[in-house]
């Protein structure tokens, strides 16, 4: 099982085996990418004034996808 996190400008996929309780503010976690990324108050949309959009980072979007069995993500045409 998988869970999203914002953190540094991105949305970041987490494992829920390695992180069973939501993540806060302060702490460091670990992304499906193996990036290790050090969360802020910004990165937690359930605060009001931290809920803009985010973009999905793209290395933990293909592990997430090949983990859960789904194909891979269209390349997009330029």
């Amino acid at each position: 099982m998988f869970s999203w996190h914002d953190a540094e400008g991105l949305r970041h996929a987490i494992s829920r085996v390695d992180y069973p309780l939501p993540p806060r503010p302060g702490e460091s976690i670990e992304s499906l990418c193996g990036l290790e990324l050090s969360l802020t108050r910004e990165d937690f949309p359930q605060l009001a004034q931290y809920r803009p959009h985010k973009k999905t980072c793209f290395g933990c979007d293909a592990v997430w996808r090949k983990r859960s069995g789904m194909r891979p993500n269209p390349v997009s045409a330029r």
